[in-house]
């Protein structure tokens, strides 16, 4: 992986990809067609969009209720702009392919056990699901869907990379998403000043009311 503060950006048209291929960190060239790249596009995605959530929620505070009298401050911000980070690393990570006796620093381990104990602290603040949940609620809330569905798009195309790949990417990926959801979920119910409502729930094969009304 690149260290920080060894990449240099001085020329940002270099012509060099003009034919299909671009350059990876060890230097190789690689079509722009590979799952590879398709994979830190989507990585990108999931930064800018986290880009959105941050201007939306600028300086906001979440309070969210555990049991036991206890809470967590969520400063929404600065943990938007901690992923922003890692969306970063993992696209430094992707970029730089596997060789023998490498003692590159890869993406941590460490960070997919972190977010795993986050999601379980976290989701103590709400109900259990009996169904799925349409994504609906402020616009904060659908940036964090919309995060989620992003962040699970690029778990997809990580695993698609034929070469090996750091196993702690997808896996982190797939914690991310996970995050979200339960974010936005929470998002929703402090919104809603309940504690307890959740979004309209998906109600299997029933017949819909487009709520069309002619007179």
């Amino acid at each position: 992986m690149a260290e920080r503060g060894t990449v240099h950006l001085n020329m940002i048209v270099t012509k060099t990809g003009d034919q299909g291929q671009t350059c990876l960190n060890d230097g190789s060239r690689i079509s722009k067609a590979s799952p590879r790249i398709k994979a830190l596009a989507s990585i990108e995605q999931v930064a800018v969009k986290l880009g959105y959530f941050i201007h939306v929620c600028e300086d906001q505070i979440l309070q969210v209720k555990l049991p036991e009298n206890r809470s967590c401050e969520i400063k929404l911000t600065q943990l938007a702009t901690s992923f922003q980070q890692e969306m970063y690393d993992i696209g430094s990570d992707i970029s730089t392919p596997f060789v023998d006796g490498e003692d590159r620093i890869r993406f941590p381990q460490e960070s997919v056990e972190e977010l795993t104990e986050l999601i379980g602290r976290l989701t103590l603040a709400l109900e259990p699901l009996d169904s799925f949940i349409l994504p609906q609620g402020s616009l904060r809330v659908l940036i964090a869907h919309d995060i989620r569905t992003l962040v699970r798009q690029a778990e997809i195309h990580v695993w698609d990379i034929e070469e090996a790949v750091n196993p702690a990417v997808p896996q982190f990926l797939n914690r991310l998403s996970d995050f979200w959801f339960v974010l936005g979920r929470i998002l929703f119910a402090e919104e809603t000043q309940t504690g307890g409502t959740e979004n309209q729930k998906w109600e299997p094969r029933q017949k819909q009311d487009r709520g069309c009304r002619f007179t």
